[in-house]
C-alpha cells in the first residue's frame, strides 16, 4: 500500500528521490537463458540495485544475496550486471540456468514506504499546527461541566460536523431534545412536531429551566469536528511541502524573502516561527489560520 495522508497521497508527489524498495518473486520460467532476460512485475531503472534469493536454486551463476545491477530493457523486462559500470554500458551477466523453485527479486536500493509516509504525516502534522485546524472528520469525546444552563459552548477549533450522543451524569439525551450549530449545543424546543404524542415532551422542554444541569464533567459528548472535505489550497500546500523537502531548490525559501502580502494580511521574516517557511505554501495557508488551539480528541 503505497503512503498516504489525511490531505494528500503519494502519488500527488513526483518527485521523491528514487523509487520505493520491494521484493517480488518470479518462477524460473521468467528467466531467459537465451537473451538473459528476467521478466519481472515492477518498472526497475538501469543501476538499480538487485539482490536474489530462491526457495531452491537460483538462475546460474548468480549467488544468493550477492548485489547486482539491473539492465532496463522494458517495463517489466532486465538484465542483470556485475557492476554499475557495466549496467550502464548494457553488459549483461551470461545465465546459463534458469534455476529452480521461487526466486524472489529484492529491489534494495529505493527508499522504504515509511520513509515517504514520515514526510506526508509530518508535513500534514505542520499545517495542523500552523492553522490551527483539521481539514478532515475526526471523532472526538469530550467531557464538560454543567452550566445550568440551556446551551454548552464547546469552542472547539475546528468547527462541530456531527454531535452523535449526549450524556448528562450517564443517561443519553434525547436526539430531539437538542440542536446543536458549528460551536455550540443548545435545548430547541422546536425541534419537536406536533403530534399530541409529542406534547408532553415539549411541555417538559418549555419548562426546563437547564438542560445542562450544574455538575462537574456530567456532561459526555461524542462527535465529529474538522471538514467535510480538504480545501484544494491546504492539498497544494501539502504537495509544495513535501515536494520541497526532495528537492530544497523548487520553491521559494522564507529566509530569503524580506516581506509578503496577502489581501489584508502582511508578514515578515519576524512571523516565520508561525508559517512553514517556504513562501508559495506561506501564501495558500494563512487564509486559514485560527487562533483558537485545537482540542484534545479521540
Amino acid at each position: 500500500m503505497a503512503a498516504s495522508g489525511n490531505y494528500i497521497v503519494e502519488s500527488d508527489i513526483d518527485n521523491w528521490e528514487t523509487s520505493v524498495a520491494h521484493t517480488e518473486d518470479i518462477l524460473p520460467a521468467a528467466v531467459n537463458i537465451t537473451t538473459n532476460v528476467l521478466t519481472v512485475v515492477h518498472d526497475i531503472a538501469t543501476c538499480t540495485e538487485i539482490k536474489m534469493t530462491s526457495t531452491e536454486e537460483l538462475p546460474a551463476p548468480l549467488e544468493d544475496s550477492t548485489v547486482y545491477y539491473a539492465i532496463r530493457i522494458a517495463a517489466t523486462q532486465i538484465k542483470l550486471a556485475m557492476t554499475p559500470v557495466l549496467a550502464a554500458a548494457g553488459t549483461a551477466i551470461d545465465l546459463t540456468s534458469i534455476g529452480s523453485g521461487v526466486h524472489t527479486v529484492d529491489i534494495g536500493s529505493g527508499e522504504s514506504e515509511t520513509k515517504r509516509q514520515e514526510i506526508i504525516d509530518r508535513i500534514e502534522a505542520m499545517i495542523e499546527l500552523i492553522t490551527k485546524d483539521l481539514f478532515y472528520s475526526k471523532d472526538f469525546i469530550l467531557y464538560y461541566n454543567g452550566s445550568g444552563k440551556n446551551r454548552i459552548d464547546l469552542n472547539l477549533n475546528p468547527d462541530i460536523l456531527t454531535i452523535t450522543e449526549i450524556q448528562i451524569s450517564g443517561v443519553v439525551l434525547p436526539e430531539s431534545w437538542y440542536a446543536y450549530d458549528k460551536n455550540s449545543i443548545y435545548l430547541d424546543p422546536s425541534n419537536a412536531d406536533d403530534d399530541i404524542s409529542n406534547l408532553a415532551e415539549l411541555l417538559l422542554r418549555l419548562k426546563t429551566k437547564a438542560l445542562f444541569p450544574l455538575g462537574m464533567n456530567n456532561i459526555k459528548i461524542t462527535g465529529t469536528y474538522g471538514w467535510t472535505s480538504c480545501p484544494s489550497a491546504i492539498k497544494k500546500a501539502a504537495v509544495i511541502l513535501c515536494s520541497y523537502e526532495n528537492d530544497s531548490t523548487l520553491y521559494t525559501a522564507y529566509e530569503n524573502l524580506s516581506s509578503d502580502s496577502l489581501g489584508d494580511h502582511s508578514y515578515n521574516r519576524g512571523d516565520r516561527k508561525f508559517l512553514t517557511g517556504i513562501h508559495e505554501a506561506d501564501r495558500l495557508l494563512l487564509p486559514y489560520i485560527r487562533r483558537k488551539i485545537i482540542l484534545g480528541s479521540h
